[in-house]
């Protein structure tokens, strides 16, 4: 429980650097991913300081919807499926522009990108989650 709120809270402060100190515009699919994931560090937060398994039925679900809306946008971004209409809307931030992670010369930018970062944090979220059994159940 702890190291999914950890996960948690490291993927809303990422996010929240990339966007206020990087000035990266987030995407429709972005601000998606962000109504997901932002209350999981909240309620994991409280939830582990009261070591409250419960949580799993209220954070398993917000969390398997972000981690879809992740593969969404990274098929889009592998050109798995086409962009969708949703993320033309607004031209100010694409859903196909692909941040550089840490400077346009990382030699990762082109398989560690933002989307992928969030991807991998609500899969380790839902896994960490999922691990183990409640004893009351």
């Amino acid at each position: 429980l702890y190291l999914a709120w950890v996960v948690a809270l490291l993927a809303t402060l990422g996010s929240l650097w990339f966007s206020e100190v990087r000035q990266f515009v987030p995407c429709v699919l972005c601000w998606f991913q962000r109504i997901a994931m932002y209350p999981l560090a909240l309620l994991l937060g409280i939830a582990a300081l009261r070591a409250d398994l419960g949580i799993r039925v209220y954070a398993l679900p917000l969390a398997a919807i972000g981690w879809v809306i992740a593969l969404i946008q990274n098929l889009e971004d592998w050109g798995v499926i086409p962009t969708l209409r949703v993320c033309s809307a607004r031209a100010a931030a694409p859903c196909d522009v692909h941040w550089p992670v840490w400077g346009a010369g990382a030699s990762l930018n082109s398989v560690l990108t933002i989307p992928v970062l969030s991807l991998v944090a609500f899969t380790l979220i839902i896994g960490l989650l999922s691990w183990g059994r409640d004893k009351r159940a």
